[in-house]
């Protein structure tokens, strides 16, 4: 089935007050490797979109993903959704429903886990919506890699929290491509800028290990690479307790465990 984009497909390029030789900071950008877009995704041919995008736009008119993307990007960062005063109306009656929505939990500050709890700008809009369409918020981690089987196979009802997806894909039906930001190499804001010798820790996905094998000109001047479970609290802290020198995560999470 031919992937329908709902709204504007927006890549929205937030600026994020670090450049990749370095910056101010408890975190640097060391290197960058590339970017990555990320989407609000469903099942071909699923409704539920419609109430998803209604929501999204009425949430937006009120400003409330404004006040959202003051507190988790700066007041200068705002992410930037259509907006509709009662958009809601022209779907009438809702019926009650639990929501389940899956989460890349690598993918600070729009989702990850703190003090075992789900946090973020996705996750804290995801809450917004149901509230407003009186469902249930349930939340699933998942690696944006398994969208399409996550969805298809009925395990989540949407692809939303940190999710990088291939716009390209007929697979599924991609709602809004809300931001973009750069995947980077990360240390210590007092270490050194160089990559040579160091001992990076990167994910268990295949996209983490793919960003390493299409940059071979930076891998190769490095020194251990290490694939650890977890989540972008997690290699913050191993940055932290000396673990490792180098973490792959993003930019916006960089700029984020800097300021908070």
């Amino acid at each position: 089935m031919k992937k329908r984009i709902i709204c504007l497909s927006l890549s929205l390029a937030m600026v994020f007050g670090l450049c990749a030789c370095g910056g101010s900071g408890k975190y640097k950008v060391v290197k960058s490797l590339g970017s990555q877009e990320y989407s609000i995704g469903f099942r071909n041919g699923d409704s539920t979109y419609h109430y998803i995008d209604k929501a999204l736009r009425e949430l937006s008119y009120e400003g409330v993903i404004d006040d959202l993307s003051t507190q988790w990007f700066g007041s200068s960062r705002a992410v930037d959704f259509p907006s509709k005063k009662d958009a809601l109306d022209e779907l009438g009656y809702i019926e009650e429903r639990t929501f389940i929505i899956g989460v890349d939990l690598e993918s600070a500050p729009l989702s990850f886990q703190k003090d075992g709890e789900y946090v973020g700008f996705d996750v804290d809009l995801a809450k917004k919506v149901c509230e407003k369409l009186g469902w249930v918020l349930k939340i699933q981690p998942i690696h944006s890699e398994d969208a399409y089987v996550e969805l298809n196979s009925g395990n989540i009802d949407c692809a939303w929290g940190g999710v990088a997806l291939d716009t390209e894909c007929p697979d599924y039906t991609i709602l809004i491509t809300y931001m973009s930001t750069d995947i980077v190499l990360a240390g210590k804001g007092s270490g050194s800028s160089s990559v040579r010798d160091k001992l990076l820790y990167i994910g268990t996905t295949q996209t983490a290990l793919d960003t390493i094998n299409n940059n071979a000109s930076v891998s190769r001047r490095l020194g251990q690479i290490t694939r650890v479970n977890g989540g972008a609290a997690e290699y913050f802290a191993a940055l932290d307790n000396g673990d490792c020198e180098l973490i792959l995560t993003n930019e916006a999470a960089v700029d984020y465990f800097n300021t908070h």
